[in-house]
């Protein structure tokens, strides 16, 4: 997921974009591949990596920002909206 749409958009409300995840790789059990929202996909992708993708709406330790995305400025955005600024 990247940076920008992950603080910008699912830190407003985690509980409902993880009901989302959890909805999809329900309801379709079988997923193989996913259309990302950029140039390359489709990819081969199961239910367990769309989960995987998502961990972070749980525990965003678990999947730390790259180092390289906090010096281009995100951490200052980041910190404003998990409210750590």
């Amino acid at each position: 997921v990247p940076p920008v749409v992950r603080t910008l958009l699912y830190a407003q409300d985690p509980t409902q974009v993880q009901d989302w995840v959890n909805r999809i790789t329900t309801r379709f059990e079988n997923i193989n591949k996913i259309v990302p929202a950029h140039w390359d996909g489709p990819i081969e992708a199961t239910k367990e990596d769309i989960k995987d993708a998502f961990i972070f709406l749980k525990d965003d330790t678990i999947d730390p920002y790259p180092e390289e995305d906090l010096k281009r400025g995100l951490k200052f955005i980041a910190d404003i909206v998990y409210g750590r600024r």
